[in-house]
């Protein structure tokens, strides 16, 4: 009995897996949602600004395949980081938080991810650039408001497509 309920949970899980896979082909066109921003020296680059909390950026992570560089915002709200961990650690080479300096970020990925910080959304590219190695994908999935620096997320959206485009 436990065995046909394992099987049952297996392809539950494979079947949520390929519907989300397919759900994902609707975002394609969305701007600021999974956008493929350029492709450079095989390395791309994803604006994803639509990611506003930990929930969206964990379909995003789960729809990619890495390796990726995470360029990922600095939240005055607390976020579960162990609904990523498994995610994270599965695909992203490296994680760059950008804006304020955030702890619990910090200590929960960096002895099991390169972690780095940037203070503006600028560096933050800048960095990825120098960072990426060919096959890599840059993912900036902010994970939180964007209040704290724009008005909406698509003023960041756009704030960090004309940066890729000016800096890469």
């Amino acid at each position: 009995m436990l065995d046909a309920s394992k099987k049952h949970k297996k392809l539950v899980s494979a079947e949520l897996v390929e519907n989300r896979k397919k759900s994902l082909s609707l975002f394609s066109g969305i701007e600021n949602r999974l956008e493929v921003i350029k492709t450079k020296d095989e390395v791309t680059w994803i604006n994803d600004s639509k990611s506003t909390d930990i929930g969206a950026t964990a379909f995003s992570l789960e729809n990619l395949d890495g390796p990726l560089i995470w360029i990922v915002g600095y939240s005055e709200t607390k976020r579960n980081l162990d609904f990523i961990n498994e995610l994270a650690l599965k695909k992203v080479d490296e994680i760059i938080c950008f804006g304020n300096f955030e702890t619990e970020l910090k200590y929960y990925f960096a002895a099991k991810i390169k972690y780095s910080h940037k203070a503006s959304l600028h560096d933050a590219v800048e960095l990825a650039a120098q960072n990426a190695k060919k096959g890599d994908t840059i993912l900036f999935s902010p994970a939180c408001t964007s209040y704290l620096n724009y008005d909406n997320y698509n003023q960041r959206g756009n704030h960090f497509k004309e940066l890729v485009n000016k800096i890469i």
